[in-house]
């Protein structure tokens, strides 16, 4: 796909309007052609070059066209750079965004305000624990006149020294990370809980940080984002979850905790919900998302905002799952109407999640409705949220033509899957896929097979069963309707039989 097409299609309408008043920030003038084909762009999608010259250069001048596309591509860039600026307030940018402005002012001799500034960029650093840049504050802090400004250059050294140990111990912990994530990834295939443990306490003990993560929410959850990127690849959410559990309750609680540990305890809490969820233990994720609830109302309000749509995303997941169907449908509503900043995955989520709401609903006109509401391309999909993803809209597209009565689309569908990439089963986790997709074919073909003891004998015969405890809870959702259709009682029931787990 053009790559230009690409950038501006990920912009949304109100960031497309914004997007006008920024490239018109100079000089405003009539009939941009920059801003023409911008909109061109966003409104249509890709096009073939002669389509945008026919519009833009009826006389077919293609080096204007170029040379527009370079100008608009720069635009575009400088958009979204102003747009990171102005949004990552906290960030690494603003540090040094104080620096610049203390480094200019000390040019012009100005040193009480450069001063100002440097404690500034120095306080805001060390909030968002950005310690070798701290470190470099201090040094030119003492490079300042001191004496002049009545500044004692004990307390700097003391900081400067402090600094740099923590400067140290977090090159330290960069490297223990990529360490822990290399063997994770190496061997996620078999991986368990007890050899993840083994993993991080042996690299963490030989670059000497296992005292340091209980003292620094931060580290807990780097380190628990690297095991839990090896989980997830492997579907080990089982083993992952009492490592996850041991390393967020050995945190050393701090009585006047900083914003940063603020933060990373909300995405710990998150985490921790989520996995319990995946685990299918719905009770304690419960809890932890009342914990959540109320560390959200003490974070900043980017953060706020970010983990907001993941917050409301497993609630609704949370309410379905433990047999409030009708709530779960109204909350996710709810979370459209709330305008949530929603990134392109969390938008194709949310609504996957809805369809699948009003599917087992028996609401399958809707279900359809909300599948049709996703205009982009099965490509586009896989690209943003997996192929996985598109993997389970197309299975909830099948079962919903069928429940409409539209078996010959419902096999045209089944035909179009196993022509994709994916079919031919060499990625491991789509051998499972296309065993389930023959089965499905099999009741598609004909609806009353799946009474059959033959058609039962064959379902437990193709798959190499696992603990309800450990399926994924994804798969579940899946198994659940062909379970339906064998025992002959509604879905929604019959998924939440299968997952039934005494806590």
């Amino acid at each position: 796909m053009d790559a230009l097409v690409e950038i501006i299609k990920t912009f949304t309408k109100g960031e497309a309007t914004e997007f006008t008043s920024f490239i018109n920030r100079l000089k405003r003038k009539q009939n941009r052609k920059d801003l023409e084909l911008f909109w061109l762009f966003y409104k249509e999608g890709e096009l073939s070059r002669v389509d945008v010259l026919a519009r833009l250069y009826p006389d077919g001048n293609k080096v204007a066209y170029h040379a527009l596309r370079k100008k608009l591509l720069r635009h575009v860039t400088d958009f979204i750079f102003s747009k990171q600026l102005r949004e990552d307030y906290t960030a690494e940018t603003q540090v040094s965004a104080y620096v610049g402005l203390a480094h200019y002012l000390n040019e012009y001799r100005l040193d009480s305000l450069a001063w100002k500034y440097l404690r500034k960029a120095e306080q805001m650093a060390v909030r968002t624990e950005q310690y070798a840049m701290a470190n470099q504050i201090a040094r030119q802090q003492l490079d300042m006149p001191l004496l002049q400004l009545n500044q004692d250059i004990e307390p700097i050294l003391l900081r400067k020294k402090r600094y740099l140990q923590l400067a140290i111990e977090d090159d330290r912990a960069d490297t223990a990370y990529k360490i822990i994530s290399y063997h994770l990834h190496q061997s996620k295939t078999n991986l368990e809980g007890a050899d993840m443990q083994l993993v991080i306490e042996n690299v963490l003990t030989e670059y000497e940080l296992t005292g340091s993560v209980s003292q620094r929410p931060s580290m807990v959850y780097r380190l628990m984002s690297i095991a839990r990127s090896a989980a997830k690849s492997s579907k080990m959410y089982y083993g992952f979850e009492p490592l996850l559990l041991r390393y967020y309750n050995g945190i050393t609680p701090d009585a006047d905790p900083s914003e940063n540990d603020k933060i990373y305890i909300a995405r710990l809490q998150y985490m921790i919900a989520h996995t319990l969820f995946r685990n299918k233990k719905f009770k304690q994720a419960h809890d932890y998302i009342y914990l959540l609830r109320e560390q959200l109302r003490i974070v900043s309000k980017s953060e706020y905002a970010r983990l907001l749509p993941r917050f409301t995303q497993l609630y609704c997941a949370l309410r379905f799952f433990s047999g409030h169907i009708n709530e779960a449908i109204r909350m996710v509503d709810a979370a459209f109407m709330q305008q949530l900043r929603l990134k392109p995955e969390e938008v194709l989520n949310l609504k996957l999640n809805k369809a699948i709401y009003h599917f087992y609903n028996e609401d399958y006109r809707v279900a359809l409705r909300e599948l049709l509401s996703i205009e982009h391309s099965n490509a586009w999909c896989a690209k943003v949220a997996g192929i996985e993803w598109v993997v389970k809209k197309n299975l909830l597209d099948i079962y919903i033509q069928f429940e409409l009565g539209n078996l010959e689309i419902a096999a045209n569908k089944i035909r179009g899957m196993l022509r994709q990439k994916y079919s031919s089963g060499k990625l491991p986790q789509m051998q499972r896929v296309l065993v389930f997709l023959n089965l499905v074919n099999q009741i598609v073909d004909d609806p009353e097979v799946a009474q059959t003891q033959q058609f039962y004998d064959n379902v437990e015969e193709s798959f190499n069963w696992i603990p309800i405890e450990q399926e994924d809870l994804h798969a579940s959702v899946y198994y659940a309707w062909m379970k339906s259709k064998i025992v002959m009682k509604k879905p929604y029931q019959v998924l939440l039989d299968l997952i039934l787990i005494e806590e």
